[in-house]
This record gives C-alpha cells, structure tokens and sequence, in this order.
C-alpha cells in the first residue's frame, strides 16, 4: 500500500484521495475544460502506423529521454491517454547482459504499459544481438537502436550518433539485431553527423531491406546537437527514400501546431515528442483529439498538474519506498513545477525534500501560493524547455 495516504492538505484531505479519478482509471474521461481557443488545421494523414505486425495506438510516441522516460512517467501519460507507444531512456546494451540492478530498473514495464519499447545503445553487433534476445525473454514489445545520441562518451565510441560515420559495421551492426529476434526493430538517428554528411535518408532505404520496422529521424546532424532549427526538408528526404515503412519525424515538437507541421511538411507517419511532455504531458492526448475532432482541450489545469505529480510519486514510492521515491522524484518535480508557473525559489526548495513530512510541508505551501500569474484553473503560460548547450563535442 503507498504510503502517500498518511500525508495530507491542512490536515484534512488525504493526497492520495485529492488525486482525480481520470488518474486513477484505465478508462478515459474527457476534460472538463472548454475546447482550445486557437485551431489547428489537420493535413493529410496516413494511415494507422504499424510497427512490422505491431499496430501502435496512435501515432503520437514519447521519445527516449534520458533519466525521463522512467516507468512512473510513462504510467502518468497511458492514464491520461493518447500515447501510440512509450520508450524507455536508452539502455547499455553490454549493462543490460550483467542485469545489474540499475540497468535491469531501467527496462521494467507494467501492464499498463503497452505498447513498450527499449532503446539500447552499443558498437558491438553480437552483444547489441545478445541484449535484444534477452530484452524479448522480458517481454518487450519492439526494441529500438539509438543512432543519434551526441554525446561524446556515446559517440565517440562508435555508439549512437557514432554509427552514421561507418556504413558497413552499421548495417552489419542492424541486420545482426533484427535476426537475432522475432519482434520487431525499429532505428533512431539523426541526419548525418554534420552537413556534409547527411546519410540519414541512405540509411533508412538500406535498414528498410535488411527487415528494419521504422525509422525515427531528429531533423538535426550530430554537430547541431541541439542548436539552430530541425530541418523538415532533411526529414522529408528520408520519407522519400523509404518504400513502406513508417518514418517517424522528431525534434522542436512543442505543441500541437508543431506537430500539425511537422506531418504536413515532412509526410512523416508519425511523430515523436520527448521535452515537450515533460512540461505537458497531456500533449498526446491533445494531439489524438486534434487528428479525430479538429478540436483539443487545453492541458491541465495548476491543480490537475497538482494531483498528477503526486500521483507520478506514489509510483515512485510504490517502487522504490518513501525515501528513495523522493530523491528519484525531484529531478521530475523541477518540470512539473515549472509547467506549474510555481515561483523559482519554491522550485529550489522542492530540491530539498527528503521526508514524507518535507513533502507535505512543501505541497502545502505550493498549493496555498499557486502558480505566479495567478491562474488555477485555465490555462496556464508556456514554459520553455531546456536543452543541452555548448559544444557538442564536450558533451
């Protein structure tokens, strides 16, 4: 039992009771709140996107993030709804074959989480073989190969973004994974490693032979990182170079308008949005009212977010125990508390909990103040989401 119901609001309402039913059920309920002022004309989509056999649920995916896209925050966007598939932060592909602890935390699954994917990351064909056996023993769904992560300790060792830079070892590297298994393999990359090299569209026509699902493309090279803009004239090459599979656009995808463009200007089947849910995670569900209505909700409310963090925790604390729960839940805290409007110097002090009583304390205080400009229950101001800056290369 998650010991969230010792807690309370001025010593009356426990958290746990606080928390909205549409959290609680499998059963989706429609938002209270009026229909989003600003419309958002629908392109021409295509049709339900298919892993290999796999049919996702929609076509709006949350991205692999690292130290984000832990189990408890994918339950926290299955309850709200509208996710077509929900990926884990990338796994060590020779970490995950010692199944030490940390590693083997990282690839759980519910069953409220489903469709699940795995992404993993490795150089070596055989141990990337190895790992994605092992992860079909656990039950994943589809398994996924990064191919676009910048970092340097990743990059640098032939890993992620490393493998646009060898042709040969990288598809040997992705017909040795999609053989080693029954379920289907999708691939992650960027466009190229700089503008000079933009493989991406190469890569996609050549994984599509070798039996690869879909691909996923970031609109930005290796040497980008995460500055200047996403290139939908890049991600749409990659559509173009591909015959059936599903391309799945990625990058700069904040709102529903974004997504709107991204489809519209790229043809991509899909898209995929990692930051953007972490200040809003009821995006995905927007997005599949959007493609069916025409119409979408705006996103909760201060004290919807309110009761959502804390259900995300009692997730946490029904993992990992009350005091653990917490230390996992602050770097979470920090975007809920920003999409919240809750003033910086209260967000700082969240930084500092470590008891229930700190939490009680500190939600009590969060409740009372509200957000900055006031507004409980409309809309509340678009947050910015950080990025990584700096040179890439010291990543």
């Amino acid at each position: 039992m998650v010991r969230l119901i010792l807690l309370s609001f001025s010593g009356a309402v426990p958290i746990r009771n606080a928390i909205p039913e549409v959290f609680r059920s499998d059963e989706s309920v429609e938002s209270s709140q009026p229909p989003a002022e600003k419309r958002v004309t629908r392109p021409a989509f295509r049709g339900p996107v298919h892993y290999g056999r796999l049919a996702l649920q929609s076509r709006y995916l949350l991205s692999p993030l690292a130290g984000f896209t832990t189990l408890p925050f994918r339950r926290i966007v299955r309850r709200i709804g509208g996710v077509g598939l929900a990926t884990t932060d990338l796994v060590n592909a020779r970490a995950l074959l010692t199944r030490n602890e940390r590693t083997m935390q990282m690839v759980e699954t519910h069953p409220e989480d489903r469709p699940f994917a795995v992404q993993i990351f490795g150089s070596e064909p055989d141990v990337m073989a190895d790992a994605a056996r092992l992860l079909v023993e656990l039950g994943v769904d589809t398994i996924d190969i990064n191919m676009g992560c910048p970092v340097n300790r990743i990059a640098g060792a032939g890993a992620g973004a490393g493998m646009m830079c060898n042709t040969t070892s990288t598809l040997r590297l992705a017909q040795t994974v999609v053989e080693a298994v029954t379920v289907p393999v999708t691939i992650k990359m960027r466009l190229g490693w700089d503008a000079e090299n933009l493989t991406a569209p190469f890569f996609a026509r050549e994984f599509e032979k070798i039996g690869v699902a879909a691909v996923a493309i970031h609109g930005r090279t290796r040497e980008q990182g995460f500055s200047g803009s996403v290139s939908l004239p890049g991600i749409r090459a990659v559509v173009e170079a591909v015959e059936q599979i599903p391309v799945v656009g990625n990058g700069d995808i904040r709102s529903v308008s974004d997504a709107a463009r991204m489809i519209r200007e790229t043809g991509c089947h899909a898209v995929s949005i990692g930051r953007a849910a972490l200040a809003n995670p009821w995006i995905f569900r927007q997005l599949v009212e959007w493609e069916t209505t025409g119409d979408f909700a705006p996103a909760g409310s201060f004290d919807e977010r309110l009761s959502l963090m804390l259900f995300q925790y009692s997730f946490l604390e029904e993992r990992f125990g009350a005091e653990r729960g917490l230390v996992l839940f602050r770097k979470m805290a920090h975007w809920y508390l920003k999409g919240m409007r809750v003033r910086k110097k209260l967000r700082g002090e969240f930084q500092s909990v470590c008891t229930l009583q700190d939490l009680s304390e500190i939600m009590e205080r969060i409740r009372t103040e509200g957000p900055v400009d006031g507004n409980r229950t409309g809309v509340l101001s678009d947050v910015e989401i950080a990025v990584p800056r700096g040179p890439v290369d010291k990543w």
